[in-house]
């Protein structure tokens, strides 16, 4: 790996903070709906949406507590340069969302003609159930929750674009694959091999956003990439329900 500054060491220990946030944000996540679900805002269906939505805001001021220096001073910067960034960044996303649907076709179509991404399938699944928590988690939420984990925690650790990009992106595509697969033993792994495809669309869009933060130096250039290709993915889930009715 292509690590900037003098001490290797230095830089293994931002990369296991790192992970150690991510972890701790998959550990936490569910943590909190659980404590949440024990009180009477579980027996009503506004309640259900309030449990999930409260507890990922309640992530989202930690990540925010970790990171803000990064946070603001790219916040007041993007409000001067978004156009120049965005700019120069949404033809990095365009090439990586390309990859994603042309691999996802691929797999969906003529590897596993009878499925989707677990992690797809659980987004419609929670859409359909949850849909005022998941619209604004999966547009909003979401997107900058997984920035300053993927992006910002790793950043420091590389001087190299493609390696950056690639580790992150790696990163980015393990937590979605991984989390939908039900089970690690040999046996279920062997059956749903197929399930480990999806680490190339995912993989894409991840390489695409960790290249758009390397290159300007700006979280919310990837943010904003993030939050409009989340929100593009939900419309077109979307569409069909809304077209109907």
């Amino acid at each position: 790996m292509d690590f900037e500054g003098k001490s290797i060491f230095d830089k293994m220990v931002i990369i296991m903070l790192g992970v150690g946030i991510i972890a701790l944000y998959m550990a936490f996540s569910p943590f909190l709906i659980t404590v949440l679900s024990a009180t009477p805002l579980a027996n009503s269906y506004i309640g259900k949406n309030i449990i999930f939505l409260v507890s990922e805001i309640l992530i989202l001021a930690c990540l925010i507590a970790i990171f803000h220096k990064r946070f603001f001073k790219d916040f007041k910067d993007f409000k001067k340069n978004y156009k120049k960034y965005l700019k120069k960044v949404i033809p990095y996303w365009v090439i990586g969302f390309i990859i994603m649907m042309f691999s996802n076709i691929v797999i969906n179509l003529i590897i596993t003609p009878d499925g989707m991404a677990a992690n797809e399938a659980a987004n419609r699944n929670i859409l359909g159930q949850l849909p005022i928590y998941s619209v604004i988690s999966m547009c909003i939420i979401g997107p900058i929750c997984e920035e300053l984990m993927f992006r910002v925690s790793f950043r420091k650790a590389f001087s190299n674009i493609i390696v950056y990009s690639l580790f992150t992106g790696l990163f980015f595509a393990a937590m979605h694959v991984t989390t939908g697969i039900e089970s690690w033993h040999i046996s279920y792994l062997l059956k749903h091999w197929q399930e480990l495809l999806y680490f190339i669309p995912y993989g894409s869009i991840g390489f695409a956003l960790g290249y758009s933060f390397y290159k300007t130096d700006n979280i919310f250039s990837s943010i904003s990439l993030h939050v409009m290709h989340n929100s593009l993915t939900v419309l077109l889930i979307l569409l069909p329900s809304i077209m109907g009715a």
